[in-house]
């Protein structure tokens, strides 16, 4: 008799360690999801301020001023490492005066004292299950510093 209701119990076990399983892995991936989608946003963050420290010091050594393609700015946008999958970087010059690019005509190049913007954005996919149907997201951040030289 006491046989009967041991193993009963044993089946009890498995069928509760069934209900709960799911839902502690779904939970587990999620946080694993999370620290990885602020692990790319802080590495984007200081992926954009370490450019803009190099493109407010050497925007006039590439022709076009601030130019990705080539020079220090390419060389220090080629050093970083994002958390998400093939980046876009965006360097622009913008005068503080009315927050948008130099025309470049009439005097108005880009000069000292005006902003360099440096932006990044990526996409980034889950592992979870249950996200990943949502498809990826898009991460990123943007750095504005002073023309120095």
């Amino acid at each position: 008799m006491s046989r009967r209701v041991q193993d009963g119990r044993r089946g009890q076990g498995l069928v509760e360690f069934a209900l709960v399983l799911p839902v502690f892995m779904l939970l587990t991936f999620g946080i694993i999801d999370g620290g990885r989608v602020v692990f790319a946003n802080n590495s984007m963050a200081q992926g954009t301020r370490s450019v803009a420290r190099v493109a407010s010091t050497t925007c006039f050594q590439t022709t076009p001023a601030c130019s990705t393609s080539s020079g220090p700015i390419a060389a220090a946008i080629a050093g970083q490492t994002s958390g998400g999958t093939s980046p876009t970087w965006s360097v622009q010059c913008i005068n503080p005066a009315t927050n948008a690019a130099p025309t470049n005509t009439a005097g108005d190049f880009c000069k000292v004292g005006y902003l360099v913007r440096v932006s990044v954005s990526s996409s980034f996919g889950f592992v979870t299950p249950v996200a990943s149907s949502f498809g990826p997201i898009t991460v990123g951040s943007r750095t504005e510093q002073e023309i120095l030289q």
